[in-house]
């Protein structure tokens, strides 16, 4: 369970928990309509100005307001251009949504920081404080998957055109932000000398990828190593020691749950299947997944493990088939997904899928992808480019914004293929990051930055959902994820769309 703040930072403590939780005053969801086709039982997000928001969150500043815990002043109010406060995009029917960033907080003093001490933490020495960050830049390292580049048709020079865009618009306050990548091969082992590799670069910060067998090593290594790291989804067991790390984005039993309670909210009268990774940080998702079909009735015929890299699930669909499986849940990754649908669709198996969305796999497959149209969910919106109708109206101008930087930066690349939406998805975390490192102001420092975190900052910076690090959490994703479908775009590729945004999962 969570421990209170002074007991991780400040004058003589420094320990900073990790633990998921939604935000206070979540309701637990109400069963789903018999047939199967009721409502989302996903709970709205507070993020204002978002599709589903209610108000919003508590002690939100006005927009452009960016004043932090540990920062000498805010962005300038008002201020424009990328990543910088105060951009909107049109909204659709249900209204605008915000295209920049949308509000502040800092959720004020806590215990555990001495008065006067602007909210520092206290983990940092001497030049470690200040390591990674000069007048003139800011340097950061990431690892991630590079070996799966080109099944995207990416390289990692495709993936820092929002950081361009920032340095050639005058930086943070002045700095310009110098990121490079290291390759962590998806294995634990190399995601560890990966690590190692951006630790000689002496960053300000390491980014982790996706991956969720290769971050909680790298957490560890964090923690052992006092690198400060902010990394994408992994699973909540085990974080609750660690003092150096931080994320945006759901653990992975929040997103299990969130699969379970979509599946409950569209498919409950149906029989359901799941292939599911038999890995220690894969697991706990589907043990969420299994909560939650226990929980709300749903009748889940057969669950089969399958391995990394199995390659050939012949034999598993057959036995999801036989089960009278008419859904099925692939918790997998994308290019492991794209396979089971390929070989389900030889066998004249057609089940409703429920996936990780991504368009490497809808493109790939094709009409396959849409008979019938898969179900999905993920932290980040939808990208389908050039197609600014439906939900995304609400973001459309991060999309234009997304769209004309890739064609400044990097013409060459495909955005409208397969590597478009894993690019989008880079980008607006990216648009997050900077904006972190701009509410914490001109005399930022790693301790300042981490002291902002930990004393409570809240923001959304679309198109992505609300940030909200309140009540000494150093996960500050509010368990919010996006719903998505497949459909055929105006470009006739089949693409994957939001179909509701920033939803919550229940406790």
């Amino acid at each position: 369970m969570r421990r209170h703040i002074r007991q991780r930072i400040g004058v003589g403590a420094a320990s900073l928990m990790l633990v998921l939780t939604a935000c206070s005053g979540a309701k637990a969801p109400q069963d789903a309509a018999s047939d199967g086709s009721g409502d989302s039982e996903l709970q709205a997000d507070v993020a204002p100005g978002v599709e589903g928001a209610e108000s919003a969150a508590p002690g939100s500043l006005a927009p452009g307001a960016t004043t932090a815990p540990g920062s000498a002043a805010g962005a300038p109010a008002g201020s424009t251009g990328p990543g910088k406060s105060g951009g909107t995009s049109a909204g659709g029917s249900n209204g605008s949504s915000t295209g920049g960033t949308t509000g502040a907080t800092t959720g004020g003093s806590r215990p555990g920081t001495a008065p006067g001490s602007s909210n520092q933490a206290n983990l940092f020495a001497g030049a470690l404080n200040t390591r990674g960050i000069t007048s003139k830049e800011i340097t950061i390292c990431g690892h991630a998957a590079l070996t799966y580049g080109p099944a995207f048709n990416a390289t990692k020079d495709d993936f820092n055109v929002y950081y361009s865009a920032v340095n050639d618009a005058g930086g943070i306050f002045g700095r310009k932000i110098e990121a490079t990548y290291e390759n962590d091969d998806y294995k634990p082992a190399t995601a560890i000398q990966a690590a190692e590799a951006c630790k000689a670069k002496n960053p300000f910060m390491i980014l982790g990828g996706i991956g969720f067998d290769q971050i909680p090593g790298v957490r560890n290594w964090a923690e052992q190593n006092k690198e400060l790291y902010i990394h994408h989804i992994a699973t909540d067991r085990d974080a609750s020691s660690k003092q150096y790390s931080y994320t945006t984005q759901p653990s992975v039993e929040a997103v299990g749950r969130a699969f379970g309670e979509l599946t409950v909210s569209k498919f409950k009268t149906k029989k359901v299947g799941i292939l599911y990774r038999s890995s220690e940080f894969w697991e706990p998702g589907f043990d969420a997944f299994q909560s939650v079909a226990k929980k709300r009735g749903l009748n889940v015929v057969l669950s089969v493990p399958v391995t990394q890299n199995q390659a050939n699930y012949t034999q598993a669909l057959l036995q999801l088939k036989n089960a009278g499986a008419e859904v099925v849940w692939g918790w997998e990754n994308t290019l492991a997904l794209t396979q089971m649908v390929k070989q389900a669709k030889a066998q004249n198996y057609s089940p409703q899928w429920v996936a990780f969305p991504f368009n490497l796999t809808s493109q790939t497959l094709e009409n396959d992808a849409l008979t019938p149209p898969m179900i999905g969910l993920a932290s980040w919106p939808g990208y389908s480019k050039g197609d600014y109708s439906g939900t995304f109206a609400s973001y459309a101008a991060d999309m234009k914004e997304f769209e004309i930087q890739y064609a400044k930066y990097r013409p060459g690349t495909d955005i409208e293929g397969v590597a478009g939406d894993l690019l989008w998805l880079n980008w607006v975390e990216q648009k997050r990051v900077v904006e972190m490192l701009r509410a914490c102001g001109p005399q930022c420092t790693r301790n300042g930055f981490v002291g902002m975190l930990a004393n409570g900052y809240r923001k959304t910076v679309g198109p992505t959902c609300a940030l909200d690090f309140s009540g000494g959490r150093n996960n500050g994703s509010g368990n919010l994820v996006n719903e998505m479908e497949t459909y055929r775009s105006p470009s006739g590729k089949v693409n994957w769309r939001s179909t509701s945004r920033c939803r919550k999962t229940f406790l």
